[in-house]
Parts: C-alpha cells; structure tokens; sequence
C-alpha cells in the first residue's frame, strides 16, 4: 500500500534524518573542523538547512522537546521537518549505545567471549562439500587460519561426514594435500587417518614457499576403495612477515594506562596496526582488544601498546594476564598498494598485572566523541539514560 501526502513527506522526513545522523557521526571531524556557523558543535549552513534549522549556527537544531522555537514547547513544529516522536525514541536508544561506547578509547575496547572476529583474527571458515564418487559423503578441508606465514608449517584435516551412518573413511583409501597458485604447486603431502571420520597431517613450509605468496589454493585429492577420485579445494591466503613480534617488555602503569612495551624484528618499514586480546592469566576470561597503530623502522624496533583502566575496571581484572590471538597488519602507503601481514614468535605472550587502584582515576573522554553524543542528544530530545 502507498504511502499518500502527510505520511509521504513524514517517511522522507524520517529518511532526512537519518541521513543527517549518519553524516555527522561519519564525518564529525569535518563538521567540528570546518564549520562556518562559528560553534564547534554546530552543522554546516546545509546540512543545517536539511535538517530543519531556520538559521545557521547551533541553535538551528529542533529544540530539545520538539516544539517550535518561541512557541508552544508541548506542540510539534509546523510542517514535517520536525523529528517524529518514534524516530526521537530511536535516536535516543543510539545516544544511549553510543554513549555507553564512548566510555572506552578505541586503543582498549571490553573483550567478551561473544566478540569471534575479534577472537579469531584471519580466521579460515571451513565449508562442506557432497563428494559425487562418494555418494551421502562430504568432505570439509579445514585449516588453522585463513592468513599463513610462509615460513610456518601448516596443518591441515580433512573431516569427512556420512549420512548413510556408515564409517566414512573405510570407502577412502587415501587422502593427499597440495597447494596451487598461477600454475605453480607444491608437492602432495599424505594425510594419515585420524579417527573414524579424519585425516590429518602437516604441509611443510617449503610447500608453502614452492608456490608464490598471495591467495593460493588448498587441494584435497581423496581416492575412494573404488578407484575413483574426488577433490575438494579451499582457499587461503599466504605471505611473507613483514615484521615479527618477539617479545614484550615489561609493563608498566602510566596516569591511567597500563603501558605494554613489544619488541619487533622489522623487515620491511612502515606503518603497523597491530591488534591483540588481553586474557586473565589463566587464559579462561576476557578482558580487552587492544587495537594500536605506530610506525617502524626496518631491523629491530620497539613500540608501545597500552590498556585503559577504565576498561580493567570494567572487567574487574587486575591481572597478571596473558596476549594472545595477535594481529600484526602492515598498512598501505599509497591507495592501491596490497595490505603486508606480520607474525609473532608466540601464540601467547605473558604480562604483569597492578591493583586496579593503582592506576589514576581520571575517566576516558574523548571531545569528538563528546560532542557527537551531544548532537544525538539534541537530535532525540533527551539526555543521556544511564
């Protein structure tokens, strides 16, 4: 059914709105930078227009409780520019969201063990395939990670699943991996059984640097007791380490922060964001993403992570603690150029704790963020619910 006149212009109002929000928050820095309506907490002559103002400047915004300015507080603006109660509850339920958020920097976000891109950086998701020579058999090729280091050996099952009921690998009578990439392939490696319904075993690392690195093909050759063969592929992506964490130093409080020094074994300069998860020491509970970005130089080098009390706090753990699920990323220098990848020398690396109240008091409060919360709230209404 369509939507006629009044209800029209509301849905487009709606929609304005949105549009406004979505602008503002994505490109808050311009607006608090550029402005010509002279507040750092203002919308540009334009938006300012589009979003309903009469005038430039801070005051253009609908006031708080969506009445006119100098008029009746408790009766909506003439016209459909003015923001429906429903979209001011949505707005509102956003500021809350994003308020919540705003508690914490960036560098340090609260860990929970629901977060699985953030628990399983350069993760390989396995897929099943039916296998045609094995008819009510499927075969699934999985891998440790998606993203491989060159120098690394990588294992490799292949699970096999029935619906028959009956034991997979007896119709197998072997199962053989190898890589491809632009004509170029390693040698096959033999999978040895693993139960009733696997076979595993290890690609070296010279199959890895047999073919060149980039994304490369996984291939399962799978011979049935009948003498036919089937093959199920998967794809992953190789590379070659541009920097290595070797280690950290020991850590240690600054003001707020709990400061984590990293050592690194720099092959190719540039800037590195590298991502990591903060665990109890135990390995069991989630405490922070870490998420920092510094420049190295090539050879050895040094760089700081670091961890906001507010979020310890939050997860109410002094430590000491464990880094773990690390993510060493190379970032391009020029549009176009491919994104370089990094490793560790560890899957874990151990890290002092302090008593929570050894660290300064002060709460993380970032202006920008501040002053974007303050246009939702304008924009809903409302303050902040806590």
């Amino acid at each position: 059914m369509r939507l006629a006149g009044k209800d029209m212009n509301k849905a487009g109002a709606w929609r304005l709105w949105l549009a406004v929000v979505a602008v503002v928050l994505l490109l808050f820095p311009l607006v608090r930078h550029g402005s010509e309506a002279g507040s750092s907490g203002s919308l540009p002559p334009a938006w300012d227009a589009a979003a309903g103002g009469r005038a430039a400047g801070a005051h253009a915004l609908p006031p708080a409780g969506g009445g006119a300015a100098g008029g009746d507080p408790g009766k909506d603006r003439a016209g459909d520019d003015a923001v429906p109660a429903e979209m001011r509850q949505q707005l509102g339920d956003i500021a809350d969201a994003y308020a919540r958020n705003a508690r914490y920097p960036s560098y340090a976000t609260p860990l929970s063990a629901n977060d699985w891109a953030q628990l399983n950086p350069g993760a390989f998701v396995p897929r099943s395939a039916p296998l045609k020579a094995l008819p009510g058999v499927s075969a699934t090729l999985v891998l440790e990670r998606y993203l491989i280091d060159r120098r690394s050996d990588l294992p490799v099952r292949v699970v096999l699943s029935s619906t028959s009921g009956t034991t997979a690998t007896a119709a197998v009578s072997a199962v053989r991996v190898l890589l491809r990439q632009q004509g170029q392939s390693s040698a096959a490696v033999t999978l040895a059984a693993a139960g009733t319904a696997a076979f595993a075993g290890v690609l070296p690392a010279s199959a890895l640097r047999a073919v060149a690195a980039g994304d490369i093909v996984v291939i399962a050759e799978i011979d049935t007791a009948g003498g036919e063969r089937a093959i199920v592929t998967a794809m992953a992506r190789s590379y070659d380490s541009a920097a290595r964490l070797l280690g950290l130093g020991d850590a240690r409080i600054e003001g707020a922060d709990l400061v984590i020094p990293a050592r690194f074994d720099v092959a190719t300069a540039g800037l590195y964001r590298v991502q990591a998860n903060l665990f109890t020491a135990d390995g069991k509970v989630p405490v922070s993403h870490l998420n920092a970005e510094f420049p190295l130089a090539a050879g050895p080098a040094a760089a700081m992570m670091k961890v906001h009390a507010v979020t310890l706090r939050a997860a109410g753990e002094a430590g000491p603690y464990v880094l773990r699920d690390i993510d060493i990323t190379r970032l391009p220098d020029q549009p176009g150029q491919p994104t370089g990848h990094g490793s560790a020398a560890a899957a874990t690396f151990a890290v002092r704790g302090f008593p929570l109240d050894a660290y300064s008091n002060e709460p993380w409060e970032d202006p920008e963020a501040r002053q974007r919360l303050e246009f939702l709230q304008k924009m809903a209404g409302t303050q902040a619910r806590e």
